[in-house]
Formats: C-alpha cells, structure tokens, sequence
C-alpha cells in the first residue's frame, strides 16, 4: 500500500497491490483523496486497503510501507487509543 501527495494541490492518490505468497498477482487498487499529509495518506492507503482485503474475504496479510512513523504507530501498544482516529480504525 502506497501514497503521495502534491504539495501545490494537496491531492494525493493511493493504491497497492495484493500478491498471492508466491508473489503473483491478485489484485490492485488506487483511489485519489484529498489529504495534505504525507502520513495521513499513507494511512488511508493502509485503510483503503484493508477494506478492500475484508470486501474479498482474504485472512492473512502482510502489509508493507515506507513511512516509519505510520508503522511504528499501528504496531504501538496504543494504536486502540491513539490520537489519529484514523490509525484507531485501522487498529480495530
């Protein structure tokens, strides 16, 4: 899961890719949001996702991304609590 976002619009596109475990292709996604931070659209890259991963009844999944600050908060003992309630969704 992925996403970026243009400091001059403050429209940032996110997407991802689900992979079987031998690494092919299942399928993809990529939705345009209107977020002006970079670690808020990281989350609702991993939200988005997630919800395209119940909508197809997938059990397991290992999430991947680059911003370190997004992972460290999900994997926080307080993600239930956190502030953002976007990563308490996430979370629940």
């Amino acid at each position: 899961m992925d996403g970026i976002v243009s400091s001059s619009t403050g429209i940032g596109p996110v997407g991802g890719i689900f992979r079987a475990d031998d690494g092919s292709w299942i399928l993809d996604f990529n939705k345009t949001i209107n977020i002006m931070h970079p670690l808020q659209t990281k989350l609702w890259g991993i939200f988005v996702g997630l919800q395209i991963a119940w909508d197809n009844r997938f059990e397991r999944l290992l999430i991947q991304s680059d911003n370190k600050e997004a992972i460290n908060r999900l994997n926080g003992a307080n993600a239930s609590f956190d502030s953002y309630s976007l990563i308490r969704a996430i979370a629940k």
